[in-house]
């Protein structure tokens, strides 16, 4: 069952899909702090799942299909 939700979610890695987003926040956090502002942090919120049982959380995403 784990190996069918690697290979659903697998493809080639694309380097340009992605960006450095922490490096970004926090170069603004200490340009902002250089100029004697207080900077601006994101807050992080949990997300909540449905369930709690890993079995069926696995078997719910088997049943997802890719890209959807």
């Amino acid at each position: 069952m784990g190996l069918m939700l690697i290979d659903q979610y697998a493809e080639k890695f694309d380097v340009t899909k992605f960006k450095d987003e922490y490096s970004d926040s926090l170069l603004n956090i200490i340009k902002a702090k250089s100029k004697g502002k207080r900077a601006k942090v994101k807050k992080l919120t949990p997300h909540k799942t449905a369930g709690t049982d890993l079995y069926d959380q696995l078997m719910e995403s088997l049943k997802v299909k890719k890209g959807a």
